[in-house]
């Protein structure tokens, strides 16, 4: 099992990002922690997956994240692909 770690910052974002995991069928996380950034609020979602659908599942969740591009910014670690956060978009 691999774990995937999925972090909403912004209080805004948590409802939309969870009917994200919904649609791509992220049912039930093993962990959930809150916490801040900055002044923002933050949920960290713990996902359990089996090792073969990993690969296909974090896919699937970051192009349906990145489809909301207006209201949505997926992002994760360089050299850490399992461990994605979630913000607003930057307006320049």
């Amino acid at each position: 099992m691999e774990t995937l770690k999925v972090t909403i910052v912004g209080q805004d974002l948590f409802k939309i990002v969870v009917d994200v995991f919904e649609l791509v069928g992220f049912n039930k996380a093993s962990q959930i922690n809150t916490g801040m950034l900055g002044n923002l609020k933050a949920l960290t979602y713990f996902f359990e997956l089996p090792e073969k659908e990993v690969i296909e599942k974090r896919a699937k969740l970051m192009t349906e994240l990145s489809k909301d591009c207006m209201r949505l910014m997926p992002l994760y670690v360089h050299g850490d692909w399992m461990r994605v956060f979630v913000f607003k978009p930057m307006k320049c």
